[in-house]
């Protein structure tokens, strides 16, 4: 059911300036807590399909919070997956056009996510997304990045732990080598190394997503070049990204650990690769990306992950097995995720104009878990920042994107004012 697209009016004729979708989901009531903690002067809804479901999560935040009834959001009544009866389409259509930018929790996206993409991209509504399903960006850059241009809407997905932190950080290394060096510099090599807790728990979303993902079948039509590489003028990038994450463990000397393969591994490639396409690190030459997540070193603590993930993949063809896992809207408990943390590693290398070479440190330390406490945050605060660029106006920067290409390292400096991380980035000797 598409429509002709329609240039995006400005942000002061929207009636709310944010509407956030999967409030009622774990990760959806993280994103609502932090918006309402922040107490932000904008005008901001939720949108579920059940209201008195909705008007529960609401009350139960603000009891949590101490906040009272009355400065908590309208919530407005539309579903992810409308029939085909016109009214459900209305709504929802309804929803995305008064909404200056609308941000969701609310997956598995390829099952939830694509009546939404396409309307915000038909109706110039910004929207950020927490999906880590590569195929679901792939086919919104392949759907709807034409449309999206052409109404200005910024379509960005991976605004949470998958992948705000690896994508920003290997832009922040060669905005910092491009300043020290000059216009002309270029980063031919990024790897980023992930320290995570140990026995790290997953929601109840995250796991139907996970067995979602792996269950379907998988074929279908093939494009003429990966739509991660396609440029605005619908064109192959030049700027080719060769991701070399290892496929077993390896051993790294300089962090006396293994390290190696993980779930999001692959998703953090390709979103490096789409911000690459784009912004072009390398200059036209192959740029190389690495990820591996640093392994804990207690064999019972292997053990008892490798049962874990065992069980989910035999969830997969074992319905009833489910049943042992977190329900969607369940997930870790606050006090887990409050002990949590994150330590990326980044290491890069590079060559200045005049031919000489240099590397690249940093690390970026989050003092919380990143997988669901902060993915609610900066879903929350992306959204702040593409309302915010869109009323400051300036670069008009649209398309279906990364965080890197859409909103730079000024969602960077905005995490480590309202979130509790830290960034820390040098020119190595």
């Amino acid at each position: 059911r598409h429509r002709p697209v329609r240039a995006a009016s400005t942000m002061a004729d929207r009636k709310y300036d944010i509407v956030l979708f999967g409030v009622t989901g774990f990760t959806g009531k993280l994103a609502c807590e932090h918006l309402l903690s922040k107490g932000y002067p904008v005008r901001w809804a939720v949108c579920a399909r059940s209201e008195a479901k909705a008007r529960s999560v609401l009350t139960s935040i603000a009891s949590r919070l101490g906040v009272p009834d009355d400065v908590l959001p309208p919530i407005l009544v539309a579903d992810l997956q409308p029939s085909n009866a016109d009214p459900e389409h209305a709504r929802l259509r309804g929803v995305v056009r008064d909404a200056a930018v609308v941000i969701t929790a609310a997956g598995p996206f390829e099952k939830y996510g694509g009546h939404l993409v396409r309307m915000c991209a038909e109706e110039g509504t910004h929207y950020a997304d927490t999906t880590g399903e590569s195929d679901f960006f792939r086919r919104c850059i392949d759907l709807h990045d034409a449309t999206a241009r052409a109404t200005g809407a910024r379509i960005v997905s991976h605004c949470g732990n998958d992948c705000v932190p690896w994508d920003l950080a290997v832009l922040a290394a060669a905005e910092l080598a491009r300043d020290r060096f000059g216009p002309g510099t270029t980063l031919s090599a990024a790897s980023t190394f992930t320290e995570l807790p140990p026995g790290v728990g997953a929601s109840g979303g995250t796991l139907a997503t996970a067995i979602y993902q792996l269950g379907k079948k998988r074929g279908g039509s093939r494009t003429a070049f990966d739509p991660l590489l396609r440029l605005p003028d619908g064109s192959k990038s030049k700027e080719a990204t060769k991701v070399r994450s290892p496929k077993s463990d390896v051993y790294y000397e300089e962090f006396k650990a293994y390290g190696g393969p993980w779930i999001m591994q692959p998703v953090m490639g390709n979103c490096v690769r789409r911000s690459n396409a784009l912004l072009g690190y390398n200059a036209g030459e192959e740029f190389a990306y690495s990820e591996a997540q640093l392994r804990h070193p207690s064999f019972i603590r292997w053990i008892a992950d490798s049962s874990y993930n065992a069980l989910i993949g035999a969830a997969i063809y074992v319905p009833p097995l489910r049943a042992l896992l977190p329900a969607p809207g369940e997930g870790p408990t606050r006090e887990e995720m409050q002990a949590g943390y994150l330590k990326l590693h980044l290491r890069a290398e590079g060559k200045a104009p005049d031919g000489k070479k240099f590397k690249v440190k940093g690390l970026m330390t989050f003092d919380e878990d990143t997988g669901y406490l902060c993915t609610g945050r900066m879903l929350a605060e992306s959204g702040v920042e593409l309302l915010e660029a869109a009323k400051a106006g300036g670069e008009k920067k649209a398309g279906v994107l990364t965080p890197a290409t859409a909103m730079g390292t000024s969602l960077l400096r905005r995490m480590e004012r309202e979130l509790p991380m830290k960034w820390e980035v040098e020119i190595a000797d």
